[in-house]
């Protein structure tokens, strides 16, 4: 009789870099015989993979592994796994504070998780934090090239199966590591202590990934690295690679996060305008809008710097969407400098904004500046900077009415969806995002997911826009 095969549960903190792991490492799990399921009391394995970039994350981590104690002695034999950024941050330290932990992987020893598990299933507790010996590449002033990826394992899945993302649900959407770590150093960031300094991977490699992706029905991909912009492997750079992924067929569309602004140059803005597949959406994070407390943050970059590449980046394609990432309270940030912030966003007009509290990380220079913010007043500027950010949304977002859009159809529209904004659907509705990454419902429609619907526009809710394909009645 066949052995049944042993359930999993993936739970993922962070970025979508920890996605992109975790979905890599289910592959593997799939290729050893397991199966995804939904609750970790129903799991042979529990992984938990990590973020550290605020600390809120880690208190989700510890709370979560104070739950899944209780489940794991009502399951015995039940392996339970930290993986990523806080893994390797804490190494030893988390099987000491929580015993029920029985392995512990860094963001380089991810991929050693089969054999890892064999050690555990042997009755020994692991650790693997070492960062990997990479050897740099003398023909590129020693910038690192490895491909930390692993070949894809056999999972059993042929090469016509549709592409899935981590809980195995069928996507057209798919995300792409090109490389990791981070050699800029920013004084709040911890990327380069626990993701560590930037390796990228080869750009064959990368092609092949996407090529196999495409070939499973995905149609957009975004390409990942802690500085994507900066890539740079076997004289081929982030345009040059583009230019490579661009020319895959049947993909339709690529996007890229997260680029450094001192790496955005006039090329990369040209390539926006030049390669079909590359959408008109630029997500570019400025963290501050005060030059001051950007010196302070070690990012290499001025205010005016940024608004000029944006700015540059719209003269060529008019309808470029502009994301960013903020940091509020800053170390030393004073009114005038929050005031700034303000400032840029409005200037900037930006269509999304992930902004945050300064959130003081262990071993970064910004945990230990003086003029640390009280809570309560990064509270009270995030509201502030939110209501701002809400308002300039709701401005684009009328403005695209009566626009025309093309739509990726991603699947059926959400429940409460089909009669949404006083407009009744008459039929089926799907959703999906435009090329601008603007969050879209198309009514009357039924297409399946993966096909690009040129729409028209006709409401827009706070942070969605609501449309009907061209010539719908």
């Amino acid at each position: 009789m066949p052995k049944a095969p042993r359930g999993v549960y993936v739970q993922t903190f962070g970025c979508q870099m920890n996605e992109y792991d975790s979905a890599k490492l289910l592959e593997q799990l799939l290729s050893e015989g397991y199966r995804p399921v939904a609750r970790p009391d129903q799991a042979d394995l529990v992984l938990i993979n990590t973020c550290a970039i605020r600390e809120k994350s880690e208190h989700k981590l510890d709370s979560l592994l104070g739950t899944l104690a209780e489940g794991k002695a009502r399951r015995p034999g039940q392996v339970l796994g930290v993986a990523g950024c806080v893994a390797q941050e804490r190494g030893a330290d988390l099987l000491k504070r929580a015993r029920h932990v029985d392995l512990v992987l860094g963001t380089d020893n991810l991929f050693e998780l089969p054999a890892v598990l064999r050690y555990v299933e042997a009755g020994e507790r692991v650790v693997r934090t070492e960062w990997h010996p990479a050897d740099r590449d003398p023909q590129r002033g020693g910038k690192k090239v490895r491909d930390f990826i692993p070949p894809p394992a056999e999972t059993g899945a042929g090469a016509a199966e549709p592409w899935t993302d981590t809980w195995g649900v069928p996507s057209v959407l798919a995300q792409l590591a090109i490389a990791k770590g981070c050699d800029n150093f920013c004084t709040f960031c911890i990327v380069p202590y626990t993701r560590g300094r930037e390796v990228c991977r080869e750009p064959d490699a990368i092609v092949a990934e996407a090529r196999a992706m495409a070939a499973r029905g995905v149609r957009e991909i975004t390409l990942l690295g802690q500085n994507v912009n900066s890539y740079l492997a076997r004289g081929v750079d982030f345009v040059a690679l583009l230019e490579r992924l661009s020319q895959i067929e049947g993909l339709a569309r690529l996007r890229y996060t997260s680029p450094h602004p001192k790496d955005f140059h006039e090329r990369l803005a040209r390539a926006h305008r030049d390669l079909p597949m590359l959408c008109e959406h630029l997500h570019l994070p400025v963290q501050s809008g005060s030059d001051r407390i950007l010196r302070a943050m070690r990012r290499n970059h001025t205010i005016r710097d940024y608004l000029e590449r944006i700015g540059r980046a719209r003269e060529l394609v008019p309808r470029l969407a502009v994301t960013t990432d903020l940091i509020v309270g800053f170390p030393g940030e004073t009114e005038a400098d929050f005031e700034a912030t303000l400032e840029v966003m409005r200037a900037a007009r930006f269509d999304q904004v992930y902004a945050f509290k300064f959130s003081p990380r262990l071993r970064t220079p910004a945990a230990a500046l003086e003029g640390q913010v009280p809570e309560p007043v990064k509270a009270e500027r995030l509201a502030r900077l939110l209501d701002l950010h809400v308002s300039t949304v709701q401005d684009l977002h009328a403005a695209r009415v009566s626009s025309r859009q093309e739509v990726l159809v991603e699947g059926p529209a959400p429940a409460g969806d089909a009669s949404a904004g006083g407009i009744v659907a008459g039929g089926a509705a799907v959703a999906g995002r435009t090329r601008g990454n603007t969050r879209t419902t198309v009514l009357d429609c039924a297409a399946p997911a993966g096909t690009l619907v040129p729409v028209d526009i006709v409401a827009a809710r706070r942070f969605s826009l609501i449309a009907r394909p061209v010539g719908a009645a």
